[in-house]
Order: structure tokens, then sequence, then C-alpha cells
């Protein structure tokens, strides 16, 4: 203690002083572990049989960083081969059993934690707070890449899915919910390109909820109940397909009262006839009152008159107004915008006025719609068009996917899940059966490290037993087995888990 007093004068001190320690002693012991269970796969008879035609190169180490600085630097046996074509090749067997990546440096905590990052705030930002924060090493274009390769595997999840259903003809598996309606808003927003032949890009976005919830005791605020949005650089057919994926995943079409559609009037808004039966299809308010200031904002009173038209569903009125505004045009400029705004109001007729003045059953509570574009700004612009960002077309698209997953609170778990994919795709070459794994897994489990440490270290029955590497292996070897319970389940789970701490009588 005397000598921890002379290096801390606050208690944040005193707190990362400890940290420091706990995270060192941590890295020797895990890497002692690690050199037990290379021992273990070297003398499993099964890897024994997969070595054969393969060259014995030593032992070589290997790094994985961590959080709070932790670097665990172990050395595990590898071998070589020269392939038909030619080629060598190199296999790590530990690596193989604990899902290391191939040249990967970051453990899977590490890329987890920097994609939720970035997924909410610009990669110099999540790459900051992680060498700040966490004292994570890991520069901006590394997050980047995370980033890619997360939306890319969220992309094949969804294509996949859609070409089960729509290409082999797999039954697609409901919840069969009921909802007295389901409302689906759709919007579009355009992302300024780098490196590409269009200088913009339109990233669709529709959002399926089935109505509105109060947040505040004031009903100030209110939430999407059950929202679900799905979005991208898509086309219309595909945009649709993935909808109706999650539509019908959840909810039996039959035991839906109304399925309404709400959009800005675009042609990929309106081809939700095409794919949801039954759907009614009504113009934005947002974009219907923006065009209705265009083209009548030279006239205050027939402005408002349009306005008290659409709200009474009076649409001979409307009509009425739109006739007058041309006669008091006072310009060819005003006089084009009534025409622009007659046109785009007869191409949404039939979705001008309020959906619940449609002369069907509407639900307790339920509210005007117009959540398009605040989910736009949600969703997407949040993140996708601050301080001038541009993008390539892929990245923005799969920065939508991930936005999507965001918005449905589903970010986190996805995560976990991607993590675990992603390492696991490090196989052997010949990859063993499941019973052979869990044979070598089982014998670890029964490993008692300490009994290991002091049969494989000369050095504790040595004179350097007294030296310090010595006295720390001694207590290393002296350790209650409880702390050593460490399972391999393809992962380390030291790093991708959660650690129960053992139980105390």
């Amino acid at each position: 203690m005397d000598k921890v007093t002379y290096r801390v004068e606050t208690f944040k001190d005193l707190v990362g002083w400890v940290l420091r320690r706990t995270v060192q002693e941590m890295v020797e012991r895990l890497a002692l572990v690690l050199a037990a269970v290379d021992e273990e796969v070297h003398n499993d008879p099964e890897e024994r049989k997969r070595r054969q035609g393969w060259e014995s190169i030593g032992k070589r180490e290997r790094s994985m960083q961590s959080l709070l600085g932790l670097e665990v630097r172990f050395a595990r046996r590898g071998y070589r081969r020269v392939g038909p074509d030619g080629r060598v090749e190199y296999r790590w067997p530990l690596d193989e059993l604990l899902g290391l990546a191939p040249e990967e440096r970051f453990c899977p905590l590490v890329q987890q934690m920097a994609v939720g990052l970035a997924a909410q705030s610009s990669f110099r930002e999540a790459a900051a707070f992680l060498r700040e924060y966490l004292q994570v090493p890991v520069s901006h274009q590394q997050v980047h890449r995370w980033v890619q390769a997360a939306g890319a595997r969220r992309e094949m999840e969804e294509q996949e899915q859609v070409a089960a259903v729509f290409e082999r003809g797999e039954a697609l598996v409901s919840e069969g919910q009921g909802a007295a309606v389901v409302v689906f808003e759709g919007d579009g927003m355009n992302v300024h390109l780098q490196r590409e032949k269009a200088d913009r890009a339109e990233l669709k976005l529709c959002v399926m909820h089935e109505g509105w919830v109060a947040e505040s005791p004031a009903n100030r605020r209110y939430r999407l109940v059950k929202k679900v949005a799905v979005g991208g650089s898509l086309p219309t057919e595909t945009l649709w397909q993935r909808v109706l994926l999650r539509f019908h995943g959840r909810y039996d079409a039959a035991k839906v009262g109304r399925v309404v559609v709400n959009g800005d009037g675009a042609g990929w808004v309106k081809a939700a006839r095409a794919y949801l039966d039954g759907a009614e299809v009504y113009l934005d308010p947002y974009h219907r009152n923006q065009a209705l200031r265009n083209g009548l904002g030279f006239a205050p009173d027939l402005l408002e008159r349009a306005h008290a038209a659409i709200a009474e569903g009076n649409l001979d009125s409307l009509r009425q107004v739109l006739v007058e505004a041309l006669g008091r045009a006072p310009g060819e400029e005003h006089v084009q915008r009534v025409k622009e705004l007659r046109r785009y109001l007869r191409d949404n007729w039939d979705g001008l006025c309020d959906w619940r003045q449609a002369g069907k059953p509407v639900p307790e509570g339920a509210r005007g719609l117009g959540a398009a574009e605040p989910q736009i700004s949600h969703v997407l612009s949040r993140r996708m068009k601050k301080r001038g960002m541009s993008w390539r077309i892929a990245g923005a698209h799969r920065m939508a996917l991930l936005r999507c997953l965001h918005a449905e609170g589903a970010l986190a778990a996805w995560l976990e899940r991607w993590a675990t994919q992603c390492w696991s795709e490090a196989a052997p070459a010949s990859p063993p059966s499941q019973a052979q794994r869990r044979q070598v897994l089982e014998r670890l489990e029964r490993t008692d490290p300490a009994e290991w440490l002091r049969g494989q270290i000369p050095l504790l029955a040595a004179g350097e037993g007294r030296t310090e590497l010595g006295r720390l292996l001694k207590r290393l070897s002296s350790l209650d087995s409880s702390l050593w319970d460490v399972r391999f389940t393809g992962q380390p789970a030291a790093w991708g888990g959660r650690i129960v701490p053992p139980q105390t009588a």
C-alpha cells in the first residue's frame, strides 16, 4: 500500500491504478490458460490425425486487443503444407478451436461496441471514444470496415429471407397476431454521394406500426406502437417484399382490421396497393400542406379555404379554390405553381382527406397520419446527413440497414449474434466433427489448470521459483480451481460473453 500511495493523489487515480493492475493479472492468467488449451489440443488423438501431411513450424505468438488496454499475447502451435495448387497453406489448431479469425487483432467485444457506436455517431467519433475512454487503439478506418462488414451481413440475411419465400416458396412462419389497424408510413431521403457517377441517391424508408401511445403525462409526445423499420437503397419490388415478410411474419392478415399506407405521393409508396390487400393509401399531411403553401402562398385566404375544405372532406370546394387560384395568380410563375399543385393533388385525390373520415372503423385514440417525415429524421438523416457527410451507395445502404435495427431497438441483440457468426467462420482446413470437438472440450472442463501448471512449468520446482516470475506462477498454480472455470463453446467467453463469478457459501 505504501507504493500505491506514492502513485495516486485522488480516488480517480486509485481506481485507474487498480484497473491497470487487474488487467495486467488478467492478461497473464489468460495467456497461461491458453497455453494449457493449446497443449490439450496438441495431444488430442483426433487432432493428431488431422495433422497428417502437415509440417510443424513450431509456436508463433499472436496478440488480441480488447478493452481497457487489455492485450492478450499467447503462443500457439502452427502447421503448414503445400496445397494441390502449389500454394502454401497454414493452420493454427488453437485459433480454429476458439474461432479466431485470421489476421484479426481485435476481439469481438471491441468490434461489436465499435459498430454500435458508429451506428449512432460518425466513424471518427466512435474511434475517438474507444481510444480515449476504453483505451482501444483503433482507427476510424477500421471502424468503417467493421460497419461495412456488419451491414453486408445484414443485407445477406434479408436477401436470404426474401429468396426463401419468394423464390424457393418456403412457408413463412407467422406469429398470427391481430390488430385493429396496421399503418405503413413511407418516405424517401437523398444522401450526397462520393466517388459515384451520380451526385445523390435516394434511400427509402417504410415504417410499420399499430398506432400511437402517449409518452408524457400531458400527451404532448407520442411513440409508435410495435414499430418496424425497413429501408435502404432498394428497388420498389424488393422494398415491399421485405415489408411483406415483416408484416406476414407478425400478423394474420385475416385478423387485421384496416391496412393504412401514408406517404408523400411517390410511385413506390402507392405501389403498396399491389402488395397489400385492401391497402388504403393517403397523402402525408406534411407534404400535402407544403404543396399547398407553395402553390397558394400568394393568396392567404385561398390557402385557408383549401385547408378548411380538406379538413371537412369537401373536395368539390377544394376544386373551386384551385380554379379561383388560377384566375388570381399575379404572374406566370404563380400560375405554374398553381398548375403543379393541382396536378399533385389530382394524382393523390383519393388520399387527401383524413383517414379517420373514410367511414371505416377507427381505433380508440387514433391520431392523424404524419410519422413518415419525423421517422426519416430519427432513423436516417440524424446519422447520415450532418456536417456535409457523403457516402458510397453500398455504404449508405448498409448504414441504413443498421439504423433500421437501431430504430426497432434490436441493434444490440443483432450485433451480439453478428460477432459470434463472424468469428465462427474461422474453420480448420479439415473441420472436426461435433463429437470430436466435444471430446476436447470435455477434457478441458475436467482439467485443473493449476495442476497442469505445476506439472508443466519446471520453474516452479527450480531455484528460479524464488524470483518474481516464479512467485507469480506459484500463486497461479495454487489458485482455487473455481477461479479457472473457463468454458469454451467455440468463442472465448471472457471476451464475448458474460462472466459469472463463482458463488461463495
